[in-house]
């Protein structure tokens, strides 16, 4: 029964618009760079490692849900931890060993990890390396700068370690536009103006706020527009707090 959960790798709620395909990475050579490390990295099929780092909403997570899904289109083994999984659904040092060569370990967030957690990642870091399996990181800082145990930190430096930058408006309003017509409008200049200079940068947390809009929207049986927007943030306020600026920690 363990080994049927374990095999649930991606999270039942999996959100197809985080796919390759739809990462913008807007004209930041950074992102195009890391983009290209990440595709060289699903091609090999022996141990190689990337460590992805940047602010909130610069794209981490989306690219390494995306990678995981990637690899499980084509049947091979991919997992994804986070901070939030359940000790229940990390594997064992002998999960990872017992895998052919080619699959991903993929770990979100690192900067949040538990004492557990870093502990059992040194494990798995290992076994993955033996295993010839890739390895896939994200945080928020650099390597050297988590507040992580040393011996973790040296293992998330010995691949590559390579920096997001956050999306620019020109992204986030391609980004923004393409949620609406995926449900059937557009959005007008004054309500795509209103979006990127009152709300987050975090592309996350617009997607969550485009579904609420939408909802509410047919709900009302009214077009998206800048009042119906604010009618709904004052119905929700803790969409204004989760997508406003000023929630976005670097």
């Amino acid at each position: 029964m363990l080994q049927t959960t374990r095999q649930q790798i991606l999270p039942l709620e999996w959100q197809d618009e985080r796919s390759f395909e739809n990462f913008d990475p807007g004209v930041q050579p950074e992102n195009a760079l890391a983009l290209q490390a990440l595709h060289d990295l699903l091609q090999q099929r022996r141990h190689s490692a990337l460590y992805l780092w940047g602010e909130t909403g610069s794209g981490k997570s989306h690219l390494l849900w995306a990678a995981c899904h990637e690899l499980q289109k084509q049947g091979r083994w991919a997992l994804l931890l986070t901070p939030q999984t359940p000790a229940s659904a990390w594997p064992d040092v002998t999960d990872l060993l017992a895998q052919q060569a080619g699959g991903l370990l993929a770990v979100d967030d690192a900067q949040q990890l538990s004492d557990w957690q870093q502990d059992w990642l040194f494990g798995l870091y290992n076994a993955a390396r033996s295993a010839e399996l890739a390895f896939l990181a994200c945080g928020n800082a650099a390597p050297a700068a988590l507040p992580l145990r040393t011996d973790l930190r040296t293992r998330l430096s010995w691949g590559l370690a390579l920096r997001l930058q956050a999306p620019d408006d020109a992204v986030r309003a391609r980004v923004l536009q393409r949620l609406a017509h995926e449900r059937g409008y557009s959005l007008s200049p004054e309500l795509l103006h209103y979006m990127l200079t009152h709300l987050s940068r975090d592309l996350s947390q617009l997607g969550v706020l485009m579904a609420a809009f939408d909802r509410y929207a047919l709900a009302a049986q009214r077009p998206a527009t800048v009042p119906l927007l604010k009618s709904l943030l004052a119905a929700q306020p803790q969409l204004l707090h989760a997508a406003s600026p000023e929630s976005v920690s670097g």
